[in-house]
């Protein structure tokens, strides 16, 4: 079978560290073509790949290429909207970077676009991938620990306040870590409470969390991006007559129930060594499965659709300090 032809737009540190050794362990791809903007990318792209890949500066022209079949892009945030609405026009196979949008106001008219395009799109949301949560999934469906009561993800990192932006940090994250909720308890939530923090400038408190009612199952997510610690994405899951805990950067998964009070564990990790993020591998893997096949991946357009609307949601919360119901696809 001819290999995919494939364009990368962006060549930042999550392409040269995520992207591109998952790209080589999956094998069914050939890098053709990349577009960068600074003399100093693009000389490096001339020093990783020689003559063995195009080079634009501007991504239209890559876009424009016939022969690219899809296109991965990598680009800060703030021209997140932009590439992608640029890339669902080229109708080529697209692999992207969530958030759609920066802004409160473009996120439903990306939301738009996405859902009207006729290509295979994916989102990458590499953490309902690692094996440890689809373990736990199976688990929870199985009711190992019984009818669950909460699902709570706590996120702690180091990577600074970010002031001065458009979406609250729960809307901002809440589109990968509210997936692997979503999954872990195979539904989506029906309303949002924020309860923000106040020590960051600015809309995007560094400190947040955000409630999810899964119709009376309760989901939690709480963020701090200003921690001492380092990095750490932790889950706990609560049932009526047992628990499940997953550390996500280790693949650790414990359980235990009244039957069985003693932890269970076992290490289910996402591909080693990891693509720079646990699942990166597996993402990658999935988007050319759906190159391939023509079906679309698990992180498809509505997937991606409703996950922006419980961020929009979150926003609402926000605003009025109460509850806000997530809007369906068909209300966008």
């Amino acid at each position: 079978m001819a290999k995919i032809k494939l364009g990368i737009i962006g060549y930042g540190s999550w392409v040269k560290d995520a992207y591109i050794p998952a790209l080589k362990r999956d094998g069914r791809a050939d890098i053709v073509a990349i577009a960068a903007r600074s003399e100093a990318t693009l000389e490096l792209i001339k020093k990783d790949f020689g003559d063995s890949v195009d080079i634009y500066t501007g991504y239209e022209d890559l876009l424009s290429l016939v022969e690219i079949e899809a296109v991965m892009v990598a680009v800060p945030d703030s021209l997140h909207a932009k590439a992608i609405t640029a890339g669902l026009n080229s109708a080529k196979a697209l692999f992207y970077e969530p958030p759609i949008a920066d802004t409160r106001e473009l996120i439903p008219e990306i939301i738009k676009k996405l859902l009207l395009a006729p290509q295979i799109t994916h989102a990458d949301l590499e953490l309902a991938l690692v094996p440890a949560v689809q373990k736990a999934a199976e688990l929870i469906k199985k009711k190992v620990v019984g009818n669950v009561q909460t699902a709570s993800i706590s996120l702690l990192s180091n990577w600074g306040t970010d002031p001065d932006q458009d979406t609250n940090n729960i809307n901002r994250l809440s589109v990968w870590y509210t997936h692997v909720l979503n999954v872990l308890l195979g539904r989506t939530p029906e309303r949002v409470l924020i309860m923000d923090g106040y020590g960051t400038p600015g809309r995007r408190q560094s400190q947040s969390t955000g409630f999810f009612d899964y119709n009376g199952t309760w989901g939690e997510l709480k963020v701090n991006i200003d921690s001492v610690e380092k990095l750490s994405i932790k889950i706990e899951v609560v049932g009526d007559c047992g628990d499940i805990h997953i550390d996500i950067l280790s693949g650790e998964l414990k359980v235990r129930n009244h039957d069985n009070p003693m932890w269970d564990i076992k290490l289910l990790p996402a591909i080693l060594p990891y693509a720079d993020w646990p699942g990166m591998h597996e993402s990658i893997s999935s988007f050319l499965d759906a190159v391939e096949t023509g079906i679309p991946s698990y992180a498809n357009a509505e997937v991606v659709a409703n996950l922006h609307l419980i961020g929009l949601a979150s926003e609402e919360s926000k605003e009025t300090g109460t509850w806000a119901k997530i809007r369906g696809i068909s209300e966008v």
